[in-house]
């Protein structure tokens, strides 16, 4: 059976979505030791690299040009024949459980993926491509060199920037599911109104439209706190409502001091020291999208 593409997304900044990507990656895959993980890192920070592989790791592939910006720069300004599959490096975490490091692969990106795409859309106006025509190259680009590692991988998983660059809207629109981390805030959730409706409301042009409507996962969240309760009523109502504009999902990652340190990537911890209490959480969120998945 073929893998799923998982767009992990938000417009804003700071709700967790690193967090949630190197957390989500090592939950699969030490949930399923016969599981495959790709992570993909679209966002120029590296932040998902730099904590599965560390910043060694990260500057040698950032030095021989195994990134995806890189790629891009070849295949569409200099139009050399590169191929993605091939810059991946396979076993990068030194997370561990039950005696065998955790099954996980990355690709990352370097600093000056927004230039390059920049440059893309620089580059292929001059050549008398109009924005349409500048989409449908890079979404078949992305049909030729992304798609199929499903094949390849039983989850691949992009960890998405702030904001919607070319290259993120496609991989959210090629995505079999869209996990939208929000902290249940009122600033955090007029960034995901925004969000959902520049992707999902929109027209998108020569792109397809998105496959599933995205999914809220609630982030640091404090059920104490009244806004947390507001705000999650109201998620709750618009889930319900006859056409909603999303899904919620049941799992709640609450604040944790674990998680924040599970991203130093310190050590070759196991699963188990990495996580502590909120492994069970990450249980629940892992069974839950797998569910979806299976559904749809």
């Amino acid at each position: 059976m073929a893998g799923k593409m998982i767009a992990i997304a938000n417009m804003k900044g700071g709700v967790g979505k690193t967090t949630t990507v190197v957390s989500l990656a090592e939950a699969l895959a030490a949930d399923d030791p016969t599981a495959s993980i790709l992570v993909v890192d679209l966002d120029p920070q590296a932040s998902a690299s730099a904590c599965l592989a560390g910043d060694g790791l990260l500057a040698t592939m950032i030095e021989e040009g195994r990134t995806i910006d890189a790629f891009l720069a070849l295949r569409l300004i200099t139009r050399e024949p590169a191929r993605l599959a091939p810059r991946i490096r396979h076993a990068v975490s030194r997370t561990t459980h039950k005696g065998d490091p955790l099954k996980i692969s990355f690709l990352p990106c370097g600093p000056h993926l927004r230039l390059v795409e920049r440059e893309i859309i620089y580059n292929l106006t001059e050549r008398e491509y109009s924005m349409r025509a500048i989409e449908g190259q890079t979404w078949k680009l992305f049909e030729q060199e992304f798609l199929p590692l499903k094949e390849a991988y039983t989850y691949v998983i992009f960890d998405c920037p702030p904001g919607i660059s070319p290259l993120t809207e496609i991989a959210i629109r090629a995505s079999d599911l869209v996990i939208v981390p929000t902290i249940p805030d009122r600033v955090s959730i007029l960034g995901l109104d925004a969000f959902c409706q520049i992707i999902w409301k929109e027209p998108p042009g020569v792109l397809p439209k998105p496959r599933l409507l995205p999914h809220v996962l609630v982030t640091r969240w404090q059920k104490n706190v009244k806004q947390h309760q507001d705000i999650l009523a109201q998620l709750k109502v618009e889930a319900k409502a006859k056409d909603p504009g999303i899904c919620l999902l049941n799992t709640r990652v609450q604040q944790a001091a674990a998680l924040a340190g599970a991203l130093a990537n310190d050590g070759a911890p196991t699963f188990k020291q990495k996580y502590g209490e909120v492994i069970s959480v990450l249980d629940q969120l892992v069974q839950e999208l797998k569910g979806v998945l299976r559904v749809n």
